[in-house]
């Protein structure tokens, strides 16, 4: 059984960001992990998942470390605060904390980017100022920051439909030309500001520029209800990835959509194709 991670605030430039550090076991680290969580919401329904394979991780051998970025979970900030660039930040001053805490990746013992959802397009930005290779970990990637956004304002208008005002819907700008009006907006709990959605607008899963040094392993996770093929959009994706150098390998697995609400499905399927892909 792994030992319990060790939960800590690390201070940043943006206020202190709430972190857990896994331990690898065993008497060799065999890796480093730095996961990445995913858009708003999704970060708590993911949450029990994400640390249930973050502990397979550790006993595995490989150190861990999960964040809350800023505005996110128990970090501090407002999440209407937030920004792409900052949530990006966020992810640097983390990673260089899994190597202070872990030492600097060896050829034996690399460093996984581990992305969950938009964590993804995080992993995709983080690629190209990295001073080292490293390898790649997607679970259900989204391909674009345009459909992160997209997806969540969905939200709201599905729950405004269901209501008895249509007069006033219909009067009303939506979402996204408020966003564009520059105007800040307010879907499920989470406040949304027109920078963040620009930024969001203009993201891509894409690789990092043929001239960097990131050539490594490419695993993305499809998941589904019942078996299925990785769905077309995310297959050209890590075509386009394999044509810069990278190692791609794509698998579905059986399991639950943890991410859209919270549940108690078993993840036990994605859990063990993911650990056995890292190793």
């Amino acid at each position: 059984m792994a030992d319990l991670p060790h939960a800590f605030f690390l201070p940043t430039r943006n206020g202190s960001l709430f972190c857990l550090y896994h331990a690898p076991q065993g008497p060799v680290q065999r890796g480093q992990v730095l996961h990445l969580h995913p858009f708003a919401e999704e970060l708590n329904t993911c949450r029990r998942i994400s640390a249930q394979f973050a502990r397979a991780l550790a006993e595995a051998g490989f150190a861990v470390l999960q964040l809350d970025m800023y505005g996110c979970g128990d970090s501090e900030g407002d999440f209407g605060d937030a920004t792409w660039a900052t949530w990006r930040n966020n992810a640097q001053e983390a990673l260089a904390e899994l190597h202070r805490r872990a030492g600097e990746p060896t050829e034996a013992a690399p460093l996984w980017l581990w992305g969950v959802r938009s964590g993804a397009l995080m992993s995709a930005d983080m690629l190209p100022n990295m001073d080292a290779p490293c390898h790649v970990l997607w679970w259900q990637p989204v391909v674009s920051g345009q459909q992160v956004l997209q997806q969540w304002l969905r939200l709201d208008a599905a729950k405004e439909w269901l209501s008895k005002d249509k007069e006033r819907i219909e009067a009303t700008p939506s979402l996204s030309e408020q966003l564009k009006q520059g105007q800040d907006v307010h879907v499920g709990g989470y406040r949304i500001s027109p920078e963040l959605a620009r930024e969001l607008n203009m993201l891509q899963l894409t690789p990092p520029r043929p001239h960097t040094n990131q050539h490594g392993k490419l695993v993305s996770m499809d998941i589904s209800a019942s078996p299925s093929t990785p769905p077309p959009g995310i297959t050209r994706q890590t075509q386009v990835w394999q044509a810069q150098g990278w190692q791609p390998h794509l698998q579905s697995v059986t399991c639950g959509a943890f991410w859209q609400q919270f549940s108690s499905t078993d993840p036990s399927d994605l859990i063990d194709a993911s650990l056995a892909c890292v190793r």
